[in-house]
């Protein structure tokens, strides 16, 4: 039997879930599969935290220097509800990289990812124009020089290696534009959410380094609708929702102003547009962060009486923390 041991690990983390998110599949590219075949690696994903292994009784040494890259391909629809990304997923992925110090990765850079065919539409009017792809030192892949009214230009990026890259237009009277770019047509087809590209250094088997993502939870104001009928004008007065839990729970209190729906603003729901009925909003004074496990008793009361002890509380599948609560007696 043979014995690996831990080279390194990755896992992704999230606020929403205080603790391991589990929303992410790990994605192998070919020559990353490759280098670690030949290498003798293994990968075990386990409660989504990814180990790469070795072999015990062989030297890594000639891994020192060599680089793995890992997408991160999501898996819940839902993420962007209570996620805080920092970024468009719509037009930009996630790239880290231990450029910084070799067993942490540093904050994440967004870049546009693209493949074997990149066209570009230029952003400026003035002629000629220049058109480069720069590797990641800055040596050019592909150039072209624009002197008609052309608006754009291609290039054929077939068999050129992945990695990091920029694209730059000159124009006359030094007036530049550059953009951030990651080559890789297995990942953008995979459509990953993140990229990470880990350089092995020559420490890791003595003391292999943990690599975290970690993403915050989306903050907003959390705001309940109370749609009552049947209640008296003094009645409606004696309605208030309040926080009894944040003690039992060692967290912050979510504090409530009442607004009134002669007061209700443009980032309001119009009352016409709740069901009939007198509405008061309770909004929170401040931005409250989704979490998976929701908050006990944030509850309505009236007159002294709890009415519902834990309203209800954004989950995954909302996109906003509007919520409406019905209330009414005979």
């Amino acid at each position: 039997m043979s014995r690996f041991d831990v080279l390194l690990s990755l896992r992704v983390t999230h606020a929403y879930y205080g603790g391991l998110c589990q929303d992410f599949g790990f994605v192998l590219p070919q020559d990353t599969a490759k280098l670690m075949r030949g290498h003798k690696l293994l990968t075990r994903d386990l409660n989504g935290v990814l180990h790469v292994l070795y072999p015990a009784d062989e030297s890594s040494t000639p891994l020192a220097g060599k680089t793995l890259r890992i997408g991160l391909k999501l898996l819940n629809s839902s993420f962007g509800n209570f996620t805080e990304t920092g970024f468009n997923p719509g037009s930009a992925t996630a790239y880290y990289r231990n450029h910084a110090a070799p067993n942490q990765l540093d904050a994440p850079e967004p870049v546009t990812l693209i493949g074997n065919k990149l066209s570009l539409s230029l952003t400026d009017t003035a002629r000629p124009a220049t058109v480069a792809l720069l590797d990641s030192s800055g040596d050019a892949l592909r150039s072209e020089t624009v002197a008609d009214d052309r608006s754009s230009v291609s290039f054929d990026l077939a068999g050129v290696p992945p990695g990091s890259c920029t694209v730059e237009e000159t124009y006359p009277g030094d007036v530049n534009h550059s953009a951030a770019c990651y080559l890789d047509p297995e990942l953008l087809q995979a459509g990953v959410l993140g990229l990470v590209e880990i350089r092995i250094d020559g420490s890791f088997p003595a003391s292999p380094p943990a690599f975290e993502i970690a993403f915050d939870a989306r903050r907003e104001v959390l705001k309940y609708y109370l749609v009552v009928k049947n209640y008296t004008s003094a009645e409606l007065d004696q309605f208030i929702v309040s926080d009894a839990g944040f003690s039992d729970e060692a967290r912050p209190e979510v504090t409530f102003t009442k607004v009134p729906a002669a007061a209700f603003t443009p980032a309001e729901i119009p009352p016409a547009l709740l069901g009939g009925g007198d509405v008061i909003l309770f909004k929170s004074q401040a931005l409250v962060a989704r979490q998976a496990k929701g908050r006990r008793r944030i509850q309505l009361s009236r007159n002294g009486d709890v009415l519902i002890e834990n309203l209800p509380q954004p989950g995954a599948d909302r996109s906003d923390a509007n919520l409406i609560v019905h209330v009414s007696k005979p």
